[in-house]
């Protein structure tokens, strides 16, 4: 078992990185090598975007990996992350504790670490629950053991979060991930384990599945 997935995401941090098209050059220090643009990413149907907030992004959660909602995220293992103890922080209002009657018009500090604490829990429940065996017919993750299962599995996590398939950058970006995941440690269930509930961190805590 890991001692905690900190220790996986700190050694996943390069892959994490291409999967989510961030540059290399922020960690090497030297100016990449030109290649060809991007495929053009399809352009937001709004002028301006909006933060999805506690209650919509529990849901969205929920609703991606069929969890209940009440448990996607909970502190203590009782009390909501969305509803209850991080209201605020995720743009909500507090009226009869702290007297809190207006949202924040923009994100706080705290909002980022509430964010993925949701995510984490969230997407280490679904691939629990599909790689150890917990549900019958697995959700997201299926055949992790093989390239083209694990292709499978993230090609459908994109289509149900994102709308879009996976550009081949990404693919070999989550490829990489699985690769570190297996040399962290001699528990393979449990290195895919980690590498399902990563990949699927690294797609729901995107700007595309964030914001809307």
């Amino acid at each position: 078992m890991y001692r905690d997935l900190s220790t996986l995401l700190r050694a996943a941090a390069p892959s994490l990185s291409l999967a989510l098209a961030v540059s290399a050059a922020s960690c090497a220090g030297d100016e990449p090598e030109r290649g060809p643009a991007p495929a053009a990413q399809p352009a937001a149907r709004h002028a301006r975007v909006h933060f999805k907030g506690g209650s919509r992004l529990r849901n969205d959660l929920a609703q991606l990996l069929q969890l209940d909602p009440d448990e996607v995220c909970n502190e203590f293992g009782t009390k909501s992350c969305s509803e209850s103890v991080h209201t605020v922080a995720l743009g909500g209002l507090d009226p009869y504790r702290n007297q809190i009657f207006r949202s924040s018009p923009t994100t706080g500090l705290g909002t980022t670490f509430v964010v993925e604490r949701m995510a984490l829990q969230a997407c280490r429940q679904r691939a629990e629950r599909d790689i150890a065996g917990g549900e019958a017919s697995p959700l997201v993750w299926r055949d992790v053991t093989t390239a083209l299962g694990r292709a499978a599995s993230v090609d459908a996590l994109y289509a149900s979060a994102l709308g879009r398939p996976p550009t081949a950058r990404e693919r070999d970006g989550f490829e990489s991930l699985y690769a570190l995941a297996l040399a962290e440690g001699p528990d393979v269930a449990e290195a895919e384990t980690g590498w399902a509930t990563l990949s699927c961190f690294a797609v729901v805590t995107s700007i595309e599945f964030l914001f809307y």
